[in-house]
């Protein structure tokens, strides 16, 4: 079976997670590929090692070992196969093997190696949820203001206090770009007069469109600096403004550090299997489908925030991606709601638990 560029490109692309980049990720993140043709019997990733590829295999078939901890403690041994359909151009992608797993080739194997560090990155700042934030009525004074913007509200008194002495006032005309999508995030913005509209790229289309207005009270900026990449739209001031900004570093310090609460893997379990918290997975559906922790709510990222009125209130979450650096994201984004909300630290990546799903056989013994 062989696979032609042009017709990996084009099945690549139409499916998720790689439907969110724009064109020219995209097309970045293959050009930085790395093709291999693997002898059975060699081994691709070893157990322990910490950085992980995301594998798209070509041709041939690959076996995923991976031990993990039974919950009586006892170490158990899971076997599992990833394979190309039988259609031809056909492929599959392992979406970066737990940190537990080693990956062999059963029979000599075409691969195309694409870095999962770049990818987690290019994903998170992709992805196209974004928090409604509302307009604060009859603001009186800027320290009022700061303290009805949604971080703030959960934040105690002298933390807000604290965000407000640092912000740096910016008195700027019509027509000023705040933030450009595709650019790094270094700072969070609180709109104190004026208008704004944001306008984001439909990763699918590549249109551009205007999806949200902002006025005095709006802040944005967050998603950026919480991901740890670059913006995901491009906010322009409609009418000349009054905008207050916080620093990155700022807002690391006073606000993420309070409401981006994370949780080791075994606290999580230990939770889960006493019924005092959900697991929620917020990767996209090839992702989940592929491996993810039994039990667990998918609830991708970019639908996150539309569904989340349908989660109980009164339950704690315990969000997860691969890495722990979308769930972040996640997270915060619950916790604005008023919802309990947690972090998984390090993501699938790292748990030492049992997964399911196509890529995890059968446990055997070890």
């Amino acid at each position: 079976m062989s696979t032609t560029t042009d017709s990996l490109y084009t099945q690549l692309r139409l499916r998720k997670p790689f439907a969110l980049l724009s064109d020219a990720q995209f097309t970045g993140l293959l050009a930085s590929a790395r093709r291999e043709e693997m002898p059975a019997g060699a081994v691709l990733i070893e157990q322990g090692a910490a950085d992980r590829d995301f594998l798209v295999l070509l041709a041939g078939e690959l076996e995923i070992r991976r031990r993990y901890v039974s919950p009586s403690g006892a170490e158990e041994l899971e076997v599992g196969r990833l394979f190309p359909g039988d259609g031809a151009g056909e492929f599959a992608v392992l979406f970066g093997a737990p940190r537990q797993a080693s990956v062999r080739a059963l029979e000599p194997s075409t691969i195309l190696r694409l870095e999962g560090e770049r990818m987690d990155e290019l994903l998170a700042w992709s992805q196209r949820f974004t928090d409604e934030l509302r307009d604060t009525a009859s603001v009186r004074a800027r320290m009022n203001l700061v303290r009805q913007v949604a971080p703030f509200r959960q934040l105690p008194l002298e933390r807000v206090r604290m965000a407000f002495e640092r912000m740096q006032t910016r008195e700027l005309p019509a027509g000023t770009t705040m933030v450009r999508e595709g650019e790094a995030g270094d700072h969070y913005y609180l709109i104190e007069s004026g208008h704004a509209e944001v306008w984001r790229t439909d990763p699918m289309t590549g249109e551009t469109a205007q999806v949200a207005t902002l006025g005095p009270g709006d802040a944005f900026g967050e998603e950026a600096l919480l991901l740890g990449g670059f913006r995901n739209a491009t906010v322009t001031l409609t009418t000349p403004g009054r905008l207050l900004a916080l620093s990155k570093d700022d807002f690391d310090q006073l606000i993420r550090s309070l409401l981006v609460a994370e949780i080791g893997a075994g606290q999580a379990n230990n939770m889960v299997e006493q019924d005092a918290a959900d697991l929620l997975d917020c990767r996209y559906d090839l992702e989940y489908d592929e491996a993810h922790i039994p039990g667990a709510r998918h609830l991708p990222l970019d639908k996150l925030r539309e569904l989340s009125a349908a989660l109980d209130p009164k339950r704690p979450y315990i969000v997860y991606c691969r890495s722990g650096r979308r769930s972040a994201a996640g997270a915060f984004l619950l916790r604005q709601r008023g919802l309990t909300a947690y972090s998984l630290t390090g993501g699938v990546r790292d748990w030492p638990y049992a997964l399911e799903g196509e890529a995890v056989g059968t446990s055997a013994d070890a």
